[in-house]
């Protein structure tokens, strides 16, 4: 089964915690038109950053360079 490691948005990459924080505290919002449920982090499927672009999720099975969060440094 895949499974979500990190988001895009900000023109970085993020854990799933962290990304939790940052919707959390109002820095990433909900778009309409709104969609129902989360995904597997509890996130909203229709969360944006800042900038009003959407975040990704990236999965386990991603080709993917990045190896640590840009917020907090965890490995990913």
């Amino acid at each position: 089964m895949t499974r979500v490691i990190a988001y895009t948005y900000e023109a970085d990459v993020h854990c799933p915690d962290c990304a939790n924080h940052r919707a959390a505290v109002g820095l990433l919002t909900r778009q309409p038109p709104l969609q129902t449920g989360t995904d597997e982090n509890g996130l909203a499927f229709d969360l944006v950053d800042g900038d009003g672009n959407p975040i990704h999720p990236v999965f386990d099975i991603d080709e993917f360079p990045y190896t640590h969060c840009g917020d907090c440094g965890a490995e990913l």
